[in-house]
């Protein structure tokens, strides 16, 4: 649900600030006062096309901001898309340059355009007349038409098996392809597994070599330094062994008259024991050291040739072990191509033939489901005085399968009898077009994903009694979706719980449009009256406002109002960030 949108330097617009609440809230004015500009700017929030020309004329930059209550679906995309998630509320902003040069934000954090049209996606539906309504977007109506009989279980089953039929064909073409290849490939195969099978190499072999490669090229260093090390433990002169034999002999006699330093005497004899047996082990480590420049070469060739391989592969040498394998296993494959390819063959006829019959269920599931949806939007088009009017939800099953089934699905409409429905996409525009919008709008209430209509005059083209319905039935989808409408039927009018006016003014020699929250009562009812009467309200036209809006409480009955307030009036503020 759209909670508040802020609009800065737009067009006519120099700031507007207006919150909304649930329910239906229509926006009123004379024309050109601004009111699709509203429509716009919020095009702009949901990642639409930006031109520099709507900036404001003498203004550097325009911002449109706005206020989306937290949904699942938008709580998922923001951990999808990686931003912050600031708790009941998604703060969106959009600022355009002059220059052409502009920034997307969400929740203060910095996102692109195609980012900010991802979070927002299906968030609020905009719908204008004909060539702006979604609806009549024929590659949408499957969509619909699955969201509306609850299919997702059963499209959800065949895609399962379509993915299953998808795998078993990338192992099949895989395998396939040109003979010349297929033997290409192997030979190739061969050679790399021969190149390394040559080698040999087993696993942690570098380091190994590497550390024996570092001992045999410092063994006369080694040696010297061990030696040295020896004669300072044991040597026969100012030895550690000599020196602390001394002072252990020193402290045992001391121990005899006090005991206290027992513990000082056994120290040393540890310290004497170590000692003894680190000279025991240079002894061994000197005699045992010999340099060896034959088998310093064999090593320094043998890390030379893996580093060679390894470097030739792009990876270490665990990698190139792992590449054996997975060399082997190709390779393998493909000498076997022929016996391969057959047992997928026959896998492929069942996992086919599971797949039709999930498409053949899924198929039953439409059918059902568009009598059920084409029968509510008739019954919908009867209210609207279009009783006659034929609609079809038209399910057209094909050979081919595709990850949505094997069905083209299709809304047909014709208003008139006796001529025969044609695609939605033929429909003219106007008053036709309009109340078979509202009609598929009322039927689609309950399971459209949407959280937000916006009906930008899609009441066009119709008036008198019908203008009536009209409003009724925008009000009824109001009951299950937030509605935005703008309108100049009074009679649509009459039925909002919230009420806009927008009207345009001057401030100093500037053309400026404002946002007034009209409340119950007088101020409602006079613009009532204005829209029926024009610039001149008459007392005729208030007597005939007022008898409209009592109309309009009798066809609805009496109804307590939203907590938002008197007439579902706009709640919340919009936060500054960014």
């Amino acid at each position: 649900m759209l909670l508040g949108l802020r609009i800065s330097n737009v067009a006519v617009i120099e700031e507007v600030e207006v919150a909304f609440g649930a329910g239906l809230t229509v926006l009123t004015g004379e024309t050109g006062a601004g009111k699709s500009i509203l429509v716009d700017a919020l095009g702009l929030l949901l990642g639409g096309r930006a031109d520099a020309d709507v900036i404001r004329a003498g203004c550097e930059e325009a911002s449109v901001e706005g206020v989306f209550a937290r949904t699942p679906a938008l709580e998922a995309r923001l951990e999808e898309l990686g931003l912050p998630d600031l708790g009941e509320e998604v703060l969106v902003r959009r600022v355009l340059g002059r220059t052409g040069r502009g920034k997307a934000y969400v929740n203060g954090s910095l996102v692109t355009v195609g980012v900010l049209g991802k979070l927002t996606r299906g968030a609020v539906d905009i719908a204008g007349q004909h060539e702006h309504v979604s609806l009549f977007d024929s590659g949408l109506h499957r969509v619909l038409l699955d969201r509306y009989g609850n299919l997702e279980e059963v499209l959800a089953a065949f895609f399962r098996e379509y993915t299953g039929l998808r795998e078993v064909d990338a192992r099949m073409e895989a395998l396939g392809g040109d003979e010349a290849k297929v033997r290409e490939r192997a030979e190739f195969l061969r050679f790399q597994l021969d190149e390394i099978t040559r080698l040999d190499p087993e696993a942690g072999e570098d380091a190994r070599l590497d550390a024996e490669r570092k001992r045999l090229g410092g063994a006369e260093k080694l040696k010297r330094h061990a030696s040295e090390a020896e004669l300072l433990v044991s040597g026969e002169e100012q030895s550690a062994v000599e020196t602390v034999g001394r002072a252990l002999g020193l402290v045992h006699e001391s121990v005899k008259c006090d005991a206290t330093l027992a513990p000082v005497a056994q120290a040393l004899s540890t310290a004497l024991s170590e000692l003894e047996e680190a000279q025991r082990r240079l002894n061994r480590y000197v005699e045992g050291l010999e340099s060896d420049p034959s088998r310093l070469a064999d090593v320094e060739e043998r890390l030379d040739a893996l580093k060679r391989l390894c470097r030739k592969h792009g990876t270490h040498l665990e990698g190139l072990l792992k590449k054996r394998g997975e060399i082997e296993v190709e390779l393998g494959t493909l000498e076997n191509r022929k016996e391969i390819l057959e047992e997928l063959a026959a896998d492929r006829r069942k996992v086919e033939e599971r797949a039709r019959k999930a498409a053949a269920a899924l198929t039953r599931a439409r059918a059902a489901s568009a009598v059920t949806f084409a029968a509510q939007v008739r019954e919908g088009l009867g209210q609207l005085a279009m009783g006659k009017a034929a609609f079809e939800v038209r399910v057209t099953p094909s050979e081919s399968l595709r990850p949505d089934g094997m069905d083209d699905v299709e809304f047909f409409f014709s208003a008139n009898p006796g001529e025969p429905p044609r695609a939605l996409a033929k429909v003219a525009s106007g008053g036709e077009a309009s109340r078979l919008l509202l009609a598929l709008k009322k039927a689609l209430a309950d399971s459209d994903g949407g959280g937000c209509y916006i009906l930008d005059e899609a009441d066009a083209g119709v008036s008198g009694a019908i203008a009536d319905v009209v409003g009724r039935m925008i009000k009824e989808v109001s009951s299950h979706r937030q509605v935005l409408c703008i309108t100049h039927l009074p009679q649509v009018a009459a039925y909002a719980d919230a009420h806009l006016l927008i009207r345009k003014g001057l401030k100093g020699e500037r053309t400026v449009s404002e946002v007034v929250v009209l409340e119950a009562g007088a101020e409602r009812t006079r613009e009532l009256a204005r829209m029926m009467s024009g610039v001149e309200v008459t007392r005729e036209a208030l007597g005939a406002a007022e008898a409209l809006v009592r109309s309009a409480n009798r066809a609805l009955g009496t109804r307590a109002r939203r907590e938002s307030g008197p007439e579902g009036a706009p709640r919340g503020r919009l936060r500054r960030t960014a």
